[in-house]
């Protein structure tokens, strides 16, 4: 097997996998700074150009699923009581920045980062959908080689109708939103109408 490189661009090194006799990789296009995925080996399951002996794949959602399932690392998990923070990158784009930052801050891994967050509000806002969101922050974490447990979080659910696509995407947080059933007047009702 050649060694891996990406003449139309540059390879991000931290991406850099092996798995027996396949790497994967992402880089990033000269031309116009878009990424790609690169995969030497056992390429099945990705769809792609072969360009040599590397076949050079789009960040799809498919390619995505497919580097989910043979790098555990990228699928989120349940943090449990771990502390945590979430990151909810709006854009897609910030998720190499934020890892950045939460190893400067974090060291030692004491924060659980929940680097995929967005309510269904924001999604509606942005034309994302819970399964881009999922992916994008993924590709980000694969770019950056983010080694440690992550979790997703579906922010703000108030419908249980809004679930679905958030489970599909295998969210593992979610955050229960029942401001429209809050008394806001309960702070300052006697013990009276509290007891009532």
């Amino acid at each position: 097997m050649d060694p891996l490189s990406f003449p139309q661009g540059s390879i991000y090194p931290d991406s850099i996998t092996t798995q027996g006799e396949t790497r994967i990789a992402l880089a990033k296009l000269a031309t116009n700074g878009q990424r790609r995925l690169l995969v030497q080996g056992d390429r099945p399951g990705f769809d792609g150009e072969l360009v040599d002996d590397t076949l050079i794949c789009h960040l799809t959602a498919a390619n995505a699923a497919e580097l989910r399932s043979r790098c555990a690392w990228l699928n989120p998990v349940p943090l449990g009581r771990q502390t945590s923070f979430g990151f909810g990158d709006r854009l897609g784009s910030a998720t190499p920045g934020h890892i950045a930052s939460l190893r400067a801050a974090d060291p030692h891994n004491a924060i659980g980062p929940i680097f995929a967050q967005q309510s269904v509000r924001e999604n509606t806002r942005t034309g994302r959908t819970p399964q881009e969101v999922l992916d994008d922050a993924m590709w980000g974490i694969f770019q950056e080689g983010w080694r440690e447990p992550w979790g997703a979080d579906a922010d703000h659910v108030k419908e249980a109708a809004d679930l679905p696509p958030f489970v599909a995407a295998g969210y593992t947080f979610y955050t229960i939103d029942p401001s429209d059933y809050v008394d806001n007047e309960a702070q300052s009702d006697s013990l009276e109408t509290l007891r009532q």
